[in-house]
């Protein structure tokens, strides 16, 4: 599996745990139980943190993309081929 599917893999996971974590801490507070509503709010917590890691890291990865084509392009080159060029 390369990099970038494992990151993708990694987001979908984090953001499933966050909405598990929320789902967790609702549940917890209808049936009255503190550890549950605490374990629900920290898989929420932690999944929110993967989340937004694996975001900014593909935030980064378009950012110096997007700049690479504009090189390319203000070079009077096709930004959409070739992309072994890029760097």
């Amino acid at each position: 599996m390369d990099k970038e599917a494992l990151e993708v893999a990694a987001a979908a996971v984090a953001s499933k745990s966050t909405y598990g974590g929320a789902a967790t801490s609702v549940v917890g507070w209808l049936f009255s139980s503190e550890f549950t509503v605490i374990f629900g709010i920290v898989v929420a917590l932690v999944g929110l943190a993967v989340n937004w890691y694996y975001k900014a890291k593909a935030d980064r990865r378009s950012e110096a993309e997007h700049k690479a084509r504009m090189i390319r392009l203000s070079q009077g080159k096709k930004s959409d081929t070739d992309y072994g060029e890029l760097s």
